[in-house]
């Protein structure tokens, strides 16, 4: 049987919760920093939900099928543009990982087209999705996100471009001065990641992502994080949408798919819904759908991906 609403929320955060408003003004305390990359500053952003999405093709999933020995989880239509924030909502171990880790070339499609940017990546490696653009920040920052042991300096030094075949030490200290001072973290170039904080960790993550991505996937965000750091973190990831990356993360906080998402995606032991706007749910309803109710006749069709251009003969995968 599908479980109520009250009944599973109480199940993911261990009480039933009344959904909040995240205002600007909460906290008080001075301005938060803009965004800003390595090694130059960028623009800063409004802690508001949802970008407007700016257009464009960011990503396009075609008839996919991936999975583990758990799930099967099979995606018919999706496409993502540019400037566009996809919440993943369900009980964790429903298959949002496995979406993200498929669209970030981690994780083989068993079957179907995978394309970012209009560029066919069906079955290419992960390089080959981080030369397109794509980044990813996984939930467990300690084990997959950082190297324990290695400095801020030293992260910001795996990298960095590589023009020859030796690093500057000086440039290297400068670019991890630049990104603590910009991103605001709590340490020192030689501190080691696992000394910081959870929040710190987070913004050492989003200094290392590179400029001018596509699309940026991400898992639990906000995890563990106080409210102003969330709130930070969120005007970073939505300065990027401004800038014409799509963002699609899972959160298990309903407060958080709800406030940033401008659509969907509701998994249920492997099942998927079609994406469906925030302006169509509520908590309840969302609530009923992760249960199990995804056959709700209510649910908007999901667009369907532009067609992709089949792959060059010859073509190495």
């Amino acid at each position: 049987m599908p479980a109520g609403a009250d009944r599973l929320v109480a199940l993911m955060f261990g009480e039933a919760l009344a959904p909040q408003e995240r205002s600007p003004e909460e906290d008080g305390g001075a301005p938060l920093a803009p965004l800003e990359r390595l090694p130059e500053p960028s623009g800063g952003a409004e802690p508001s939900g949802g970008a407007e999405p700016s257009g464009g093709a960011a990503l396009a999933l075609e008839g996919v099928a991936f999975g583990d020995h758990r799930l099967d989880v099979r995606i018919a239509h999706l496409a993502v543009r540019r400037g566009e924030v996809i919440g993943l909502a369900g009980l964790e171990g429903s298959g949002q990982r496995l979406l993200l880790r498929a669209c970030a070339g981690l994780l083989r499609a068993r079957r179907g087209r995978v394309a970012v940017g209009g560029a066919d990546l069906t079955g290419r490696p992960y390089p080959a999705f981080l030369r397109a653009g794509v980044g990813y920040l996984p939930a467990d920052r300690r084990r997959e996100g950082l190297i324990a042991g290695l400095s801020i300096e030293e992260h910001v030094a795996l990298r960095a471009p590589r023009p020859g075949l030796f690093l500057r030490p000086r440039e290297i200290r400068r670019a991890a001065e630049r990104a603590i001072e910009a991103l605001r973290i709590r340490g020192r170039p030689d501190t080691p990641v696992e000394r910081l904080s959870g929040g710190n960790q987070q913004r050492t993550q989003l200094a290392l992502l590179p400029a001018g991505l596509a699309l940026l996937l991400l898992e639990q965000p906000t995890r563990g994080l106080d409210l102003a750091s969330a709130r930070w973190v969120w005007e970073q990831l939505l300065a990027r949408c401004r800038a014409g990356a799509a963002l699609l993360f899972a959160s298990s906080d309903l407060d958080e798919l709800m406030r940033y998402s401008d659509r969907l995606l509701v998994f249920s032991g492997g099942r998927v819904s079609p994406p469906v706007g925030v302006a169509d749910l509520t908590l309840d309803r969302l609530g009923r759908m992760i249960g199990g109710e995804l056959d709700d006749a209510a649910l908007p069709s999901a667009p369907r991906a532009p067609a992709l251009p089949p792959p060059p003969a010859g073509s190495d995968r």
